[in-house]
């Protein structure tokens, strides 16, 4: 997941530097991508909860004020939300492999119903020897007929199957705000210890693609 990370923020890296990225400012560039309000927001709420940054500076990134941001922690319960953020990804994959071994132990396991006449299956009037009559049922055998409900999915738990793998794949997948966030820090770091300037232009380039991301 962080290789594919990787290859989208160094992508849109080598995008900039091809369109003549460094012969605009940042700050035009964020003049020209302004983001809406809620665009801020969901920009602070990344940095806040994946990241280390002090209020401050994510305040400064984001181009808010640090009163805002504060109220946006603690309205939406941010600090909750980044300590449970590691786990809930994982924890909902967990869950939809269960669901998803579930469903199929039950196909596997149940009983095959095969499509019998309704006609054999009530009962009829039988006379012994003795002319008494009795109930009881003609004789069958069920497997001359076609299976009704087998070790197969129906239509619908087909249905199901796919909608789960759909969702197991799109979180074990796609490649969110966040974890681009998480490939950029590291690229900044690596800047970082080449010079100052140049761990500069690269937080200046992975802001812009995240707001990118982000709208």
């Amino acid at each position: 997941m962080i290789k594919r990370g990787s290859e989208i923020v160094v992508q849109g890296l080598h995008n900039y530097f091809q369109r003549g990225f460094f012969r605009h400012t940042f700050a035009t560039i964020q003049k020209t991508m302004g983001l809406k309000k809620t665009q801020e927001k969901e920009y602070a709420k990344v940095l806040f909860t994946t990241g280390n940054l002090s209020q401050k500076e994510i305040a400064e990134r984001v181009g808010t004020t640090e009163k805002t941001l504060i109220k946006w922690i603690d309205a939406d319960g941010w600090r909750k939300l980044k300590r449970s953020l590691l786990n809930t990804k994982q924890t909902q994959i967990e869950n939809f492999y269960d669901q998803l071994e579930r469903q199929n132990e039950q196909i596997a396991k149940r009983p095959i119903v095969y499509d019998v006449p309704s006609a054999l299956l009530k009962p009829i009037k039988l006379k012994d020897v003795n002319g008494n009559e009795t109930l009881g049922y003609p004789e069958y055998n069920p497997t001359d007929y076609p299976i009704k409900i087998g070790n197969f999915p129906t239509s619908q738990e087909a249905d199901v199957l796919l909608k789960i793998t759909a969702s197991i794949n799109r979180l074990e997948v796609e490649t969110s705000v966040g974890e681009i966030y998480e490939v950029a820090k590291q690229l900044i770091e690596l800047a970082r210890g080449e010079s100052l300037s140049l761990a500069k232009q690269v937080t200046e380039l992975c802001d812009t693609l995240i707001k990118m991301k982000s709208k």
